[in-house]
C-alpha cells in the first residue's frame, strides 16, 4: 500500500510540477490595473511578467515590449501604423544592451547605437537626417567618448571633426565662442 501511495504522489508530481508550457500574459497597456513604480511595472499587485502591447485605433500593433519581473527584459519594437518598424531595442533587467536602431517613417535609418552590459554607449553611435545624410558618428568606449567624433550640418558640410584621446578632444569642437580672444592682450572682450 505505500508503494502505491508513493508511486501515485510521483505520478501527481510529474504531472502537475514538471509543466513545461510557456504561457506568456499578453496585457494592452490600457489595461486599467497597470502601475509604474519606482521604475518597476505592476499589474495587479505583482510586478509584470509577459509582454506589454499598445494598438493603434486601427487595431494595428503600436508597440511590444516584453517584461521580467516588473523590468524591461528582452525586445521593445515599435511600428507605424502600416506596419513599418521605427524602433527595436534591447534590455536586461532594465538595462540597455546591445544595438538600438530606430527608422524614419519612410525606412531610412534615423539612429544606431551600442551599449555594453551596464547600459552604457559602447561602440558607435550613428545618427541621419530624415534625408539620409549623416548627422553625428561618434566612437565610445564604456559610456565615454573615445576616438573619431564628426557632426554634420543638413547640407552635408563638417561641423565638428575632432578626436578624443584619453579624455581630451582634438581638433574641432564646433562649438561657438561666447567671447573674443585678442592675440597679445590679457583683455576678454
Amino acid at each position: 500500500m505505500r508503494f502505491k501511495v508513493l508511486h501515485i504522489v510521483v505520478l501527481m508530481g510529474l504531472l502537475f510540477g514538471c509543466n513545461t508550457s510557456t504561457n506568456t500574459v499578453v496585457v494592452n497597456d490600457t489595461y486599467e490595473n497597470l502601475r509604474l513604480e519606482n521604475g518597476v511595472l505592476f499589474y495587479n499587485t505583482s510586478p509584470f511578467n509577459g509582454v506589454l502591447r499598445s494598438s493603434y485605433a486601427s487595431g494595428a500593433v503600436k508597440r511590444q515590449v516584453n517584461y521580467r519581473d516588473g523590468k524591461k527584459d528582452g525586445s521593445e519594437i515599435q511600428w507605424s501604423e502600416n506596419g513599418n518598424k521605427l524602433i527595436e531595442r534591447y534590455y536586461a533587467q532594465g538595462v540597455k544592451r546591445g544595438i538600438h536602431k530606430a527608422w524614419w517613417d519612410h525606412g531610412i535609418l534615423k539612429f544606431e547605437y551600442h551599449f555594453n552590459d551596464r547600459g552604457e554607449y559602447h561602440g558607435e553611435m550613428k545618427e541621419w537626417y530624415e534625408s539620409g545624410q549623416p548627422l553625428r558618428a561618434f566612437n565610445y568606449v564604456n559610456g565615454k567618448e573615445d576616438g573619431a567624433q564628426r557632426l554634420w550640418k543638413p547640407d552635408g558640410s563638417i561641423k565638428a571633426n575632432y578626436e578624443v584621446v584619453h579624455g581630451e578632444r582634438f581638433g574641432l569642437i564646433g562649438l561657438k565662442k561666447c567671447y573674443t580672444v585678442t592675440v597679445n592682450s590679457d583683455e576678454v572682450k
